[in-house]
Formats: structure tokens, sequence, C-alpha cells
């Protein structure tokens, strides 16, 4: 497959650090932020009023958070619980950040509706967007109701009153919708922040992956000799979970096979190019034995090695040649 195709495989953290040592940092950095869900349910034992997805994701980042601390401590074992739950950890990470995402992406649309609600017709209070309420209530900005551009005063004479006037003041607004709030200079810069935060957390989930996959892979390969038969397709190692193996029983194997599907059974299982060590641990599974020029030298029939030195004088001195004088009887 080309390698442009190919799914991304880091083999360290910026050429700097290594896959553990980021994976465990990772892990670290979204249990840090999950702990948000706990101020969140405490907000509540106060009388602080939550709208319906607030709530669900302040439930939702506790049970991340309880995941988390329960699977991070297998990212330094080696056995097959330890594989499952590394491997299960990685993508807990994964769909936590597409979860995170279209949170992300509800409560921003609902800051944007809000925001242009406000600047166009002057109040917010009507808004159905995600939140909106909980927003309208907390952002300083939106009292007093009405925010006008400028005020066009209108003077017309009073009915039956020549002394003076009466005066009409007009509020007009800039003329701002959603899309010029987003294009406005501090919209964009937020926008730009977000866009970046979240690239860097694509490249974190490739981190985490790919240090799931090299476990994965080590396992195989200090666990393959003798254990596993050759499996049809000479690029593929075989899965580990594979229900007749004793990994693959009960629901932790079912959970490893179902893991291993996605992104492709490939990205987990196939032969890198020229990784030959990946060849030689796992006892010539990718290649035939016919291949290998190895050459054992012959016991009978030929020639031994001790032999050959010994007639090349090349061997090992005789018992006492050394010595001088007699040997004793």
């Amino acid at each position: 497959m080309p390698s442009l195709l190919r799914f991304p495989r880091p083999r360290t953290f910026l050429h700097l650090i290594s896959l553990r040592t980021a994976t465990e940092f990772i892990a670290f950095t979204l249990a840090i932020n999950k702990v948000t869900g706990l101020y969140g349910i405490l907000a509540l034992l106060t009388g602080y009023h939550l709208n319906p997805l607030q709530l669900s994701h302040y439930i939702y980042s506790l049970a991340i958070l309880g995941l988390i601390c329960y699977l991070s401590p297998a990212i330094r074992q080696r056995d097959a619980d330890g594989v499952v739950k590394t491997v299960a950890l990685a993508w807990v990470y994964v769909v936590d950040s597409a979860v995170n995402s279209v949170y992300t992406t509800l409560f921003g649309a609902g800051w944007f509706v809000i925001l242009a609600q406000h600047l166009n017709e002057g109040s917010a209070g009507g808004s159905k967007a995600p939140g909106a309420g909980t927003m309208n209530d907390t952002a300083g900005f939106t009292s007093p109701e009405h925010t006008v551009g400028k005020v066009d005063v209108i003077a017309t004479p009073a009915p039956g009153a020549m002394p003076g006037q009466e005066a009409v003041a007009y509020a007009s607004g800039d003329g701002s919708n959603l899309g010029n709030v987003l294009f406005e200079r501090g919209s964009v810069a937020s926008i730009t922040v977000l866009a970046l935060l979240w690239l860097i957390r694509i490249y974190f989930c490739l981190i985490i992956l790919s240090y799931a996959r090299s476990t994965l892979r080590q396992y195989i390969a200090s666990t393959s000799a003798g254990q596993y038969t050759q499996t049809d397709d000479p690029t593929m190692a075989e899965n580990p979970f594979h229900a007749g193996r004793e990994e693959g029983a009960g629901w932790r194997g079912k959970l490893g096979r179902f893991m291993l599907r996605f992104p492709t059974r490939r990205y987990w299982l196939g032969r890198d190019e020229g990784e030959e060590e990946w060849v030689r641990a796992t006892s010539g599974r990718f290649e035939s034995g016919r291949n290998l020029k190895i050459k054992v030298p012959a016991e009978n029939g030929g020639v031994g090695e001790r032999e050959r030195r010994a007639r090349s004088g090349t061997g090992p001195p005789l018992p006492g040649a050394g010595v001088k004088g007699k040997v004793p009887q």
C-alpha cells in the first residue's frame, strides 16, 4: 500500500519522546480535563441551575474519568490483560475526542448564535440554541438588553406646542448577522485557536493508537512461537484474541476482536515495510524458512570444525606443551 494512503504510524512523539511516555502524559492530561465533571456535579449541590446539555456533559466526563483511572495502569503491562486494556485506552481517547468535538460544536454554535442575535436584534432571550438560556444569563454583555451601534434622533413639532419640540429616539442596529459575527477579529482568533487545539488532539490520537499497536505486536512476538498456526495471508499475523485461543475467551476476547477491526485489521496485524524485527520476532511468520540462507556445518560425511582446525594447526595447544621438564607419571 502506498505510504501516502497508509494510516499514520508515528514511532516517537515529535522524534523526542518515546511512545510510552507520551501515552502516559496524554492519559494524565485527559484525566485532569475530566475532573471538571466532578466540579460540575458539585455545582448542583449549591443550587446552580444546569441545562440538560451541560448535565449530560458532566456525567459523561465522570464516566470517562473512571475508565481512565481503570485502564491507565495497564500502560506498563505486557500480558494479555494489559494489551486489551491498552488498546481499550487508545479507543477511549479516540471516542472521547469525537464526542468532545460534538459538545464543542454545540456549545460554540450556541454562543455564536446568541452573539449574533444580541448584536442584530438587541436581545438573545428568544434563542433556541443549546445552552442559550445559561449563556444568556451568565454573559455580562447581555445586560442591558438593548445594545445599539448608534442613535438616530428625529425631531418633530409637538402638536399645539409652538415653543418646544418632541424628540423620538430610534435604535439602529449595525446589521450584524451570524456570518459577520463569525468573521469578526475576536471570533476568527477563537476559531483559529480551536482548530490548532484539535490538530494537536488528532496527533495525540495517532500517538496513543501507535503505542497500543506496538504493545499488541510485542505481545504477539513474545507468544507466537509454537502457539499460533500460519495464517492464510503471509503478510498478516494471527489475531491473538482469536476465538480458539485462551486470550479470545469471554467478553475480553470479544472486545479485543472488535477493537482490532478499526481502522483496519492490517493496521494492527499487518507487516510494515522493512520491518525485519517483526519478521524475526514472529519466527518467520511472514516468510518461509526455505528463503533463509544459513549454512550448517556437516557432522556426518564431512570434516568437522574441530578437525579442520587441528589439521590446519590453528587448534588449541596440547596439554603441557609449554611446560618444561618431565611430566610426572
